[in-house]
């Protein structure tokens, strides 16, 4: 009898079974059709139950990018399991103690240096990434019947300092999630999609999309100009952020990139003029564009053609999602979709925190929706900088740094002032064959904004410090500026 495609694991399996023999990814020497996926997810799940797992059991999951890091996540998700994606590039310490907050019994591990492994092998039952390598044969038993409400994965949001929330969603608000995005951008079966991004943070929002619409992933095993723009040869899309879109600008070959059919981006404000060096130099290449957050996966939608039309929006709220503006809360703008996180791990108090009283969720951004519905974001709450009582949007000043032509990407910060509080200042990264210098800069933003806006200080890097996924990383570019990494020139 067949199953009701009512999870995002069963979705899968519909596609798979539709495109048995069509590829689903490929790596290194590698390619795998969607039997082929299906049967090692398989594999990883009977692995688990005949290790003891249980229904919605935590399974951690840390390595490097390559194709058995897919199988394996879906093979946790056929098991019945909770996926918990960790980023690689932590130190053994960090990553031990993020897992240790969701508290897996077992973790499959990947390619990982020896520090990191041995680290997590004194804490939890390491499991191998390809269940191939595993001694003990798998079996075929049948596996366990995955209901819809049922936790799926627990996202690990970024924290330094501590240890970060663990967002969970449950199969069918990834499901959701999952059919919002292939209803507004141009997920086909036709479609090759280079994945660069670190498989822990990119998988809701292009590795299923594509595999529940019959396309093929081509993983690397992270950003590398020379590669990405190689595959870009072979293929119609990527997903990424802008400073990464800023680099390949740079410094990729654009006959490579000028194979792609369109390219989606979201996670961090896409700079105007940026938007319009693509269009220039890829006239042929669409883009799209992306917001929502790890809690609530998709908030609104930009597709090509409302960019080119309206480059400063972030588009429209989803059919089933509302998007408002609470007016109480200074601009911050609220969302509630079927796609909303279940809640975070174990703390019910931050949980409460995190939504309005009818359940929305506190995005944390600032913004707009003009009388057409179209979405504007105007900064983060947190990244609002009070000087002399006056509220500035940083992302008011970087676009005014933006607009310089000799400027690839700029970040403002606040700093301390004895005098305001605290102050703006703007740091850039100078396209590469132009002249900046930092007082040059300072005089183009100064002259661009309110009097109240005006940075008081400028300075220059060569490359900007970077997250996981390649956002540009503000918390390190001010702390540069307050250990004196980063020289600025002061008015």
């Amino acid at each position: 009898m067949a199953v009701a495609a009512d999870s995002v694991v069963a979705w899968v399996g519909a596609v798979a079974r539709a495109h048995a023999g069509s590829p689903a990814l490929v790596g290194d020497q590698v390619v795998w059709t969607y039997r082929d996926l299906w049967d090692r997810a398989g594999e990883v799940a009977r692995l688990l139950l005949r290790r003891g797992h249980r229904m919605g059991d935590p399974v951690g999951l840390i390595g490097a990018n390559e194709p058995a890091y897919v199988a394996t996540y879906l093979g946790i998700m056929r098991a019945g399991g909770i996926a918990v994606p960790v980023n690689a590039m932590l130190d053994a310490g960090t990553a031990q103690r993020q897992l240790a907050s969701v508290a897996p019994k077992r973790v499959f591990a990947g390619q990982l240096g020896d520090p990191v492994r041995e680290t997590l092998a004194e804490h939890f039952e390491l499991l191998p990434m390809d269940p191939g390598a595993d001694p003990e044969p798998t079996g075929a038993g049948r596996l366990p019947e995955v209901r819809p409400e049922a936790v799926c994965t627990i996202m690990l949001t970024s924290g330094s300092t501590g240890l970060p929330k663990g967002v969970m969603h449950t199969q069918a608000t990834m499901l959701h999630a999952v059919l919002q995005l292939t209803s507004a951008f141009p997920f086909c079966a036709d479609d090759r999609s280079v994945v660069f991004l670190p498989l822990h943070a990119c998988i809701p929002e292009q590795v299923l999309p594509v595999l529940c619409t019959g396309g093929s992933l081509e993983i690397l095993p992270g950003f590398d100009v020379d590669r990405v723009a190689d595959a870009c040869t072979r293929a119609t899309t990527f997903d990424a952020v802008p400073t990464i879109l800023s680099r390949l600008l740079e410094h990729a070959p654009l006959g490579k990139l000028a194979h792609l059919r369109w390219v989606l981006f979201a996670s961090e404000p896409m700079p105007v003029p940026l938007l319009e060096r693509w269009w220039d130099e890829l006239p042929g290449v669409e883009t799209h564009q992306l917001y929502g957050m790890t809690e609530v996966l998709p908030l609104s939608a930009a597709p090509h053609r409302l960019l080119r039309e309206e480059p400063g929006t972030v588009g429209y709220a989803f059919p089933t999602t509302r998007l408002v503006v609470d007016a109480e809360g200074g601009g911050e703008l609220l969302g509630a979709s079927p796609a909303r996180m279940a809640g975070y791990h174990r703390d019910e108090v931050a949980t409460k925190a995190a939504l309005a009283p009818d359940g929305a969720m506190r995005t944390g951004d600032l913004g707009r929706i003009d009388e057409r519905g179209l979405v504007h974001l105007t900064g983060r709450s947190k990244d609002i900088i009070i000087s002399g009582g006056f509220n500035i949007a940083p992302v008011e000043i970087e676009a005014v740094a933006a607009r310089h032509p000799a400027v690839e990407r700029a970040i403002v910060v606040g700093i301390p002032s004895p005098r305001w509080g605290e102050t703006p200042v703007v740091v850039a990264v100078a396209r590469p064959g132009h002249a900046l210098s930092a007082a040059e800069l300072l005089a183009h933003c100064r002259a661009g904004v309110a009097k109240y806006q005006r940075p008081s200080g400028a300075g220059l890097v060569t490359a900007f410090p970077t997250t996981g996924i390649g956002k540009a990383a503000k918390d390190a570019v001010k702390r540069m500026i307050m250990d004196g990494t980063i020289d600025l020139v002061r008015i």
